[in-house]
């Protein structure tokens, strides 16, 4: 029994750590994109046709394109959980970076089972962490000409990129 008081406290104050609510899309935001891929191999060799993946950018890329920084969510999750961090004196600081802000696929906004009118639901494919990472990759360079960045910024499995050997 206390160890089952203990797990429920450290969960609440996992819960209490997070910031605060989540904003929609304001009219002051970027506005989103969509990099229309088209049909999108994955890593099992199954496609996701019409593939397109969503981002916002914010800042201003430099000439060398060597101030990016690709930010990415959670596996569900959508580019404004991170809101707080970008702007003007903040981590993601847009004086000093070109962030690029990506959707993960699956999560509604990028193609995903429920908006894929080609594979909707049960009918999408599996699809794999390294497989969103090839997605983003896609954006930043055949899109966006972005060889390098700086860093890569995400939570929980979003941020899996690392693991997955990109």
């Amino acid at each position: 029994m206390r160890h089952l008081i203990l797990f429920t406290v450290a969960c609440l104050m996992l819960i209490g750590s997070f910031p605060g609510p989540v904003a929609a899309h304001r009219p002051s935001d970027p506005p989103h994109q969509l990099y229309q891929v088209g049909d999108f191999t994955l890593e099992s060799g199954q496609v996701i046709k019409d593939f397109a993946i969503s981002y916002v950018t914010h800042g201003t890329l430099n000439a060398q394109k060597s101030n990016a920084i690709l930010m990415v969510t959670a596996l569900s999750g959508h580019h404004h959980r991170l809101d707080f961090l970008i702007g003007p004196g903040k981590a993601l600081d847009t004086t000093k970076y070109f962030i690029v802000a990506t959707d993960a696929i699956s999560n509604g906004l990028t193609t995903s089972p429920s908006n894929s009118k080609a594979q909707p639901r049960m009918q999408f494919p599996r699809f794999t962490i390294r497989d969103m990472v090839h997605s983003q990759h896609r954006l930043l360079k055949d899109k966006l000409g972005i060889d390098h960045v700086v860093t890569v910024i995400g939570p929980s499995m979003g941020a899996c990129r690392l693991c997955s050997g990109e």
